[in-house]
Parts: C-alpha cells; sequence; structure tokens
C-alpha cells in the first residue's frame, strides 16, 4: 500500500500536467468552500434549518445541490438546476431529431446541446430561487421581502447557481473528475464530520460497532459494484506477425453508467417535491392547495420515497445505457479494426450480441445500485441501526466519485509514462 502511494506522489512531483490538474481542482473545491459560507440576502440560516428539520424530504434536494443548500448561502440552490437542464435534454435528444443529429455530429454537437442545457439552467435557477422563498414564507420561517429584497435574492441565488455550474465545468475541463460529480462528493463529504459526531453522541459503543460494521460492508460492495466488468473476448487477425489471431479482450463494466443514474434519480424524485411544495406554500387555491398538499405526503411516504428512488435508480441506468453505450458503433469500430468475437458474426450479429451482455450487466448492475441506496434507510425501518450516518444515495456517489478520480489520475499516470519514450 505505501508503495503504492509513493508511485502516486512521486508522479505528483514529477509531472506538470498531472500537478496542474490536482491543484486545480484543490483550488476548486476551496473557491466552492468559500462560496458556499456567503449568506445570501433575505434568508437567515436558522430559517433553513428550521425548515430541515420540519421536512425531511429536503436532506434529497441538499445532496442534489451539493449539500449547499441549508448553509443559506449565495450557491444555495447549487447544481440542480444544471442537473435537471441536462436530464431534460438527454430525454429530449432521444425523441427530437435534431437533437439526435447533433448527438452525432461529435465534440462540435456536444459543444451546441451543453450551451442549449445552460441556456435552460437560467430559467431553472431563477424558479427554484422563488420555490426556496415560498416554501421558506408558507412554513412562516421568514417574513414577507420587499420587491427590491426578493430581487436581490432571486438574483444571488440564480448567480451562485451558474457559477456552480461553471466551476463544475471547468473542473472536468481541467481537472482529474466529472465537475458536477466532484462538487456534489465535495458537499457530501463535507457533511460527514458533523452528523458521525451528532449520531455517535447517542449511540452506546454496540451501536457504533454494529454501524461502523455495516458502513464497511456497503462500502466493500460498492467497490466490488463499480469495478466489476465482464471482459469480451476478441481476436485480432490483422494484427498477427506469426499466421495467427492475436486475442484482447473488450472490458464491459457491471455499472458502466457510473453514478449518473443516482444523481439523476435523486433529482427527478426531488422535482416534483419542490413543484407541490410551491403551490402548496402559495394561496393561489382551495383546490391546488389540496392535491399539492396530497402529493407531499404521498411522496413523503418512506415506502413511496424508498420505491421511487429504486424504480428511479434503474430506469436511468437502462436509459443511460441506451444512450451512451452505442454497439452499433462499437461493432463497426471492431469490424474496421480487423477485430472480431469468436463465434460471432462481425456488423449486425456482433452490435446484438454486446447490446445483449451489455442489458444482462446492466440489469444486474442497476438492482445493485437501486439496492444499496435504499439499504440504510431500510436498515433504519428494520431496527438494526438507530440512524442513518449518511443516505445511500450520498454514499454511493461518494464512493463512486471517489473511485472515478483515482481512475482519470491513473490514467494520467499511463500517458505520463508513454510520454516518456516519445
Amino acid at each position: 500500500m505505501l508503495g503504492g502511494l509513493k508511485v502516486y506522489f512521486d508522479s505528483l512531483l514529477n509531472s506538470k500536467e498531472i500537478r496542474s490538474k490536482v491543484i486545480f481542482t484543490l483550488l476548486a473545491l476551496v473557491v466552492f468552500r468559500l462560496l458556499a459560507t456567503v449568506p445570501v440576502v433575505g434568508i437567515p440560516r436558522t430559517a433553513l434549518e428550521e425548515l430541515f428539520a420540519q421536512s425531511g424530504f429536503f436532506d434529497l434536494v441538499s445532496t442534489v445541490s451539493g449539500g449547499v443548500l441549508e448553509t443559506a448561502s449565495i450557491v444555495a440552490v447549487g447544481l440542480s438546476p444544471y442537473i435537471n437542464a441536462s436530464i431534460i435534454f438527454q430525454l429530449l435528444s432521444s425523441v427530437i431529431p435534431k437533437l439526435k443529429e447533433l448527438k452525432k455530429e461529435g465534440s462540435q454537437g456536444r459543444r451546441i446541446i451543453n450551451m442549449y442545457t445552460r441556456f435552460l439552467t437560467l430559467p431553472l435557477a431563477i424558479a427554484q430561487s422563488f420555490v426556496i422563498y415560498s416554501t421558506l414564507r408558507g412554513f412562516g420561517l421568514i417574513g414577507e421581502l420587499s420587491p427590491l429584497e426578493l430581487a436581490a435574492m432571486s438574483a444571488t441565488l440564480t448567480g451562485g447557481a451558474m457559477t456552480m455550474m461553471w466551476l463544475g465545468e471547468l473542473v472536468t475541463e481541467r481537472g482529474i473528475s466529472n465537475g458536477i460529480s466532484f462538487l456534489i462528493f465535495a458537499g457530501i463529504v463535507s457533511m460527514l464530520p458533523s452528523s458521525i459526531i451528532q449520531n455517535f453522541e447517542i449511540m452506546d459503543t454496540f451501536e457504533k460497532v454494529l454501524v461502523i460494521a455495516i458502513l464497511a460492508v456497503i462500502l466493500a460492495v460498492v467497490v466490488m459494484v463499480n469495478e466489476a466488468e465482464r471482459r469480451v473476448k476478441t481476436l485480432y487477425s490483422r494484427r498477427s506477425r506469426n499466421g495467427t489471431a492475436m486475442e484482447n479482450y473488450l472490458p464491459i463494466k457491471l455499472a458502466q453508467f457510473g453514478v449518473l443514474p443516482v444523481i439523476f434519480a435523486m433529482s427527478l424524485f426531488s422535482f416534483p417535491q419542490l413543484i407541490a411544495q410551491f403551490f402548496a406554500t402559495r394561496d393561489i387555491s382551495d383546490t391546488i392547495t389540496l392535491y399539492a398538499n396530497r402529493m407531499l405526503e404521498l411522496l413523503a411516504n418512506p415506502y413511496i420515497e424508498n420505491i421511487g428512488i429504486f424504480a428511479f435508480v434503474v430506469a436511468f441506468s437502462f436509459f443511460y445505457i441506451t444512450v451512451v453505450f452505442n454497439t452499433d458503433d462499437l461493432a463497426e469500430n471492431l469490424q474496421k479494426q480487423g477485430a472480431f468475437i469468436p463465434g460471432i458474426r462481425p456488423g449486425k450479429s456482433t452490435s446484438s450480441y454486446l447490446k445483449k451482455i451489455s442489458f444482462r450487466l446492466t440489469t444486474v448492475g442497476a438492482i445493485f445500485l437501486g439496492f444499496l441506496a435504499i439499504l440504510p434507510n431500510l436498515l433504519v425501518y428494520a431496527g438494526i441501526v438507530p440512524t442513518v450516518l449518511v443516505s445511500g444515495t450520498g454514499l454511493l456517489i461518494a464512493v463512486s466519485v471517489a473511485l472515478e478520480m483515482k481512475r482519470r489520475y491513473e490514467a494520467l499516470m499511463v500517458v505520463r509514462s508513454y510520454d516518456k519514450y516519445l
């Protein structure tokens, strides 16, 4: 283990590229945490703390936003508007021909879609800032703001959300991780120490040991699911030197969709709750208020919440693998390289074979992810553990992002080792 750490440390010292990416990522983290300490006008922190105490679903919203909602800072809205905008365009790209064509245009098409996503993030951020204000007003936690104060609050929260989006994209481009996932990871990790201290104070020794043991098992399972892969054997006839085809393999991960289905599922599950919360706290009409309250009661049911998160994780896993893992292109690339899977015809047969394997793996991986996302809650309901130190979704995000950062760092180390021989 110490030898492995020494390799990482040596690469950090000796590679300017790796060092600059690591430093940039750390600086982005510092900026993010500094912004989370700057208060926003019109919303005292105590009001949000009381809101979290009265309504548990805001813990879910806070996790999606990057763990900063309860700080009442200028970045309290966080990343949820950008994530929701990304979800919308992911869904639209599968049904709108123009967006389908843009996705096929490579980097240029992705840049255009990203531009549209940023444009949509702005109105969503504005809407969410008003939802926060309306919810706090509905619970009687803050007084009515003047039009100027309301405009300043909305502009500040919207600007903070756009800054978070910009910071996340910078980390993706210049850092060692996907920026959006990294900022959510940073927010989750920042909440862990206080959560552990508060909960350990009310636990006896046996409960502490039990919780630590269960968390260790969950961590081991998460790592196993993230690292597991199916290696499909391939032969490269054009690379042979002695008349025989060279063997290789095509790795297909059990959870090749990574942590994105979990983030998307949490964001999509929290979105209708935010809308219902907005209408429930506005005096529009008795009928709308009644249905909004019924929706909130339904979604606040722990069984509905857990089943909903599980279903969304599984659904987004299949959706993501369908959109991203294009087996037709993969089969075509293998054929161009003179590669084939033993016993499978090149072309459509190879594409169908890879699609069958990927869907089987996705079924297992998605069920694992969905179950792990709700496992801590199930343990509490069953009375096995007294409290949840960290939510299952938060734990999945934290571990998955940490593993992804490790893989990216190792990839940079491999590139550096090749560069020495050029």
